[in-house]
């Protein structure tokens, strides 16, 4: 009679005693991404190719695929190299937007001297102007290109600018880029106001803030490294971070395999049409001390029959498939309402409006913090209207130019503009800042106008002079004057171990010149130095010249005036025949200037 009550029992609620996360994923769409981050082996706890090896080996025992983000160092890394080679097809390579010295300096970049590996304005690419970060970019990109023959898809770091994404994917065209979920103030780093660990589309002027027309959309799926506690990791600092998917952060409080899983429960439920988990560890590093758990992480997830296992870029793909142009709204562990104009959480009382045309200045100008302030809350401004009306004025007066017969004029007043108000000109307002490139100008449309009237009325004035009617070409000498800065900001000294340097620097870390050491010891030098030497090199700083908002629109022009006089004096001296080779090195020379002008980096917002 007991086996006959114990044989029914078991008949009848069997069926009923499935585990609850099962039930609560019985749906389409729930994908796990894993991700590996691997650095330099200068930075892992053990510096064999063990760890790399031993955290695939776990992978590839579970047939999972996965995607590996490999920093610049690793690529130069023969011996991770040939690990990585023998992967399987399921594992993709991506990049680690991570900067070291040796990839600065591979780049031509000058990188920050005696400052921690992960400081913020070392590490990542905000730290940087955006010529650098287009000049690391490539050289990383090409890189990868080299080692593997093709260009990656997918792309991480625990912050990017969205100068650099943008970059990368109008360049690259990269599916995917993965930052860190939202922390206030863990390590140096504070990152506040995304999605709450639900990936989306970025705007194209902040990828913290998630699209909202297909017009302000970058078409780059974002998600999110070590996603947070919904409830427990709101609040400042690690204590409150570290609840998180990551084995490391919840083992340190004291959490096991079963916080895990409840975590993966919430982010895997089936409230929203796709849910999607990031797993990994920091290859070395972490991955050293918590391979255990990573490995507990595993089982688990190897035991959940419908879910996707997929790449980062492959994820990219099912995210466009269900959302072809964005999600409205997404929510997770029902407190949290994710929409494009805003994100709120009714219970820790968080509402964040978004404003999907406004850019942190990180976007414009280095960043050369030790805190990365990247809060959401904080970042209130105006959207600011711009049109380039001098524009208009130049091609009127061009016009009047034609029909006048000065056109000559207009054509030197023009490149006098340009080569000496050129900074101001291309100054403008842009995702709700102010953006200068060279002195801070209040009335910046007005001014623009203003500075173009004035340089065609000096030309005008100047072809009134006697010299000009005796000798036409010395009119172009006022523009050709300018030819000289480039030569001047080129220019460089110093005086380290024993001797003195002068000459040129070809770019941030190439010196051509001589050296000079006693007594009458001289030598030729064409050689790159360090970062922290390049830097030291004494130089004429524009910057104290675009500083001084007089300097730059009146001495500044007027001292290329006044050189302008004194080299067409001397040119009317030389004989016909060098006259020809004069004006053909000065016209070179200025445009190199022109070049850097157009091709100049913001140097202030705001």
């Amino acid at each position: 009679m007991k086996k006959f009550l114990i044989t029914f029992f078991l008949i009848i609620f069997i069926p009923f005693i499935t585990p609850v996360f099962a039930q609560e994923i019985q749906c389409d769409n729930r994908h796990l991404t894993l991700v590996s981050s691997v650095r330099s082996r200068d930075l892992w706890i053990d510096k064999t190719a063990d760890p790399l090896k031993n955290q695939y080996e776990l992978i590839r025992k579970h047939n999972f695929s996965s995607t590996w983000l490999l920093q610049y160092d690793v690529l130069l890394d023969k011996e991770l190299l040939y690990e990585i080679r023998k992967f399987n097809d399921n594992q993709e390579k991506g990049v680690f937007l991570e900067i070291s010295q040796n990839f600065a300096e591979q780049s031509r970049v000058i990188y920050p001297h005696a400052v921690p590996w992960f400081s913020p304005h070392a590490v990542f690419l905000s730290g940087y102007s955006q010529s650098e970060r287009r000049n690391l970019i490539d050289r990383l990109f090409k890189k990868f290109k080299e080692e593997f023959g093709f260009y990656p898809k997918s792309v991480g770091a625990w912050w990017i600018d969205s100068f650099s994404l943008n970059y990368m994917k109008e360049k690259y065209n990269i599916k995917t880029a993965m930052i860190v979920a939202d922390q206030k103030t863990t390590d140096n780093y504070g990152i506040w106001g995304q999605w709450w660990g639900i990936p989306y589309y970025p705007s194209k002027a902040n990828i913290l803030t998630p699209a909202s027309n297909l017009k302000n959309k970058q078409d780059v799926v974002v998600i999110q490294w070590a996603q947070r506690d919904p409830v427990l990791a709101y609040g400042e600092g690690a204590k409150y971070s570290n609840y998180s998917l990551q084995a490391n952060d919840y083992i340190r409080q004291g959490k096991k395999t079963d916080y895990f899983q409840q975590l993966i429960k919430t982010y895997l439920d089936c409230q929203n049409p796709l849910g999607q988990i990031t797993v990994g560890l920091e290859t070395g590093i972490e991955s050293v001390s918590y391979i255990d758990e990573y490995e507990n992480q595993l089982k688990y997830l190897s035991s959940i029959s419908n879910i996707n296992i997929v790449t980062m870029s492959q994820f990219a793909d099912r995210f466009h498939k269900i959302f072809p142009q964005f999600p409205d709204q997404l929510e997770i562990d029902s407190d949290w309402i994710l929409k494009t104009d805003s994100r709120s959480n009714s219970t820790l009382k968080d509402r964040i409006t978004y404003q999907q045309d406004i850019a942190f200045s990180d976007f414009f100008i280095p960043d050369k913090k030790d805190f990365l302030d990247r809060n959401l809350e904080g970042l209130k401004k105006d959207q600011l209207s711009y049109f380039p009306w001098f524009l208009i004025v130049i091609f009127l007066t061009g016009l009047m130019s034609l029909f006048k017969r000065f056109f000559k004029i207009w054509l030197i007043g023009t490149l006098f503009t340009l080569l000496s108000f050129g900074l101001i000109i291309k100054s403008n307002y842009q995702f709700g800042w102010q953006v200068f490139y060279g002195p801070a100008v209040s009335y910046l449309i007005f001014i623009q106008i203003i500075l173009v009237l004035v340089s065609y009325i000096t030309i005008w004035f100047y072809s009134r002079t006697t010299s000009f009617t005796k000798h036409p070409l010395t009119l172009y000498f006022l523009p050709l004057s300018f030819g000289l800065d480039p030569i001047i900001q080129t220019l460089r000294f110093s005086n380290f171990g024993g001797k003195y340097y002068f000459g040129f620097a070809q770019d941030s870390l190439r010196f051509i010149g001589l050296s000079f050491a006693k007594p009458f010891n001289l030598e030729f030098i064409n050689q790159d130095f360090p970062s922290y030497i390049s830097a030291a090199f004494l130089r004429f700083d524009f910057n104290k010249v675009w500083e001084n908002l007089y300097v730059s629109i009146l001495i500044y022009p007027l001292g290329h005036i006044i050189l302008a006089i004194v080299f067409g004096y001397l040119f009317i001296k030389l004989p016909v025949k060098i006259r020809k080779f004069v004006i053909i090195i000065f016209v070179i020379l200025t445009s190199f200037h022109l070049m850097d002008i157009f091709q100049a980096d913001p140097r202030l917002v705001q």
